[in-house]
């Protein structure tokens, strides 16, 4: 714990600035405000059923207010020498490009099913819906981790790990614990109704005629594909955000980051996605300073599990 805090004010001493900091809350201020207040997100995805004219969105959604943070360093600190490399444009371009994609697919075996698409047939009709819901978790992850590892074969394989991939720089003990005094916290939030309609994930479109050992290895089965998500989002946010990024800009890689990553928590309740900012900031932070994202996995798998297993107790009997 100690050496994560020393981790914290290296990090805060070095990227502090009242200013950026200022401009960064007051751009997640509006973003809250917006989607939150008005549904933002949710209210236009019911209008872009299509998942192509979900990518479009999706890019301009996160790649915006991850531009505008970089602008609010540039001008508070009077350095726009970043803005003008080239390759900070064409490795921000990829990077939402793959976001962008990865976010659509969740939706693409649910757009498939609405649709009467035959990949179906072979399953039962009341498994159906459970299918697409695991399917939803394991294909982003699939397809989209290739071109990220294409990539760090061809630029930063010599340089380092596979974005975080290696274990041998970080002592993981102190996750564990960190997740010994998430507990509670977890079980306070559970009461809440935003919880409770929220969790626990497998309830939507778990086949209601399963039961005994079929209803248990069906919730293992889920709870596998839904842990693989947060397996890609530590890879994408805290290995290749983070570490394929620092190379031009050091530590300024983590706080457009985490911009980035609260705003994929917004069809979440908001007190989870206010807790994202937190836990994404410190998860970068470890990130940086120990070229690992194990200890990432381990809190995200670990506060997913405890989440679901709190849903679960509080469901009605």
């Amino acid at each position: 714990m100690k050496t994560i805090a020393h981790y914290v004010r290296e990090f805060l001493r070095e990227q502090w600035h009242p200013g950026y900091i200022a401009s960064v809350a007051a751009l997640l201020a509006v973003a809250f405000f917006f989607n939150y207040g008005y549904d933002f997100e949710s209210t236009v995805l019911a209008h872009v059923r299509h998942p192509a004219g979900q990518v479009a969105f999706y890019f301009v959604f996160y790649a915006v207010p991850y531009l505008l943070a970089h602008g609010a360093y540039a001008v508070s600190r009077r350095d726009f020498s970043l803005l003008r490399r080239v390759e900070f444009w064409v490795l921000s371009f990829f990077a939402f490009a793959v976001l962008s994609v990865y976010i659509a697919l969740h939706d693409v075996p649910g757009y498939l099913l609405a649709n009467g698409h035959p990949i179906f047939e072979g399953i039962s009709f009341e498994s159906r819906r459970f299918a697409s819901r695991c399917a939803s978790n394991v294909l982003p992850l699939l397809l989209m981790t290739v071109p990220l590892v294409m990539y760090w074969y061809r630029v930063n394989r010599d340089e380092m790990p596979l974005y975080g991939l290696s274990a041998k720089t970080i002592d993981l003990r102190p996750y564990f614990f960190i997740l010994l005094f998430l507990i509670p916290l977890v079980v306070g939030a559970s009461f809440t109704s935003d919880f409770q309609r929220a969790y626990p994930r497998y309830k939507f479109g778990f086949p209601e005629q399963a039961v005994g050992s079929e209803r248990t290895l069906l919730a293992g089965i889920f709870q596998l594909c839904y842990g693989s998500d947060f397996v890609f989002v530590e890879f994408f946010f805290r290995g290749f955000m983070v570490l394929a990024f620092a190379r031009m800009m050091g530590t300024r890689a983590i706080v457009p980051m985490v911009v980035v990553y609260a705003l994929i928590h917004f069809q979440k309740p908001m007190l989870e996605a206010v807790s994202s900012i937190f836990g994404g900031l410190v998860l970068g932070v470890i990130s940086y300073r120990t070229k690992s994202i194990y200890g990432g996995v381990i809190l995200h798998l670990g506060i997913a599990y405890m989440m679901e297993i709190a849903g679960a107790l509080q469901m009605p009997r």
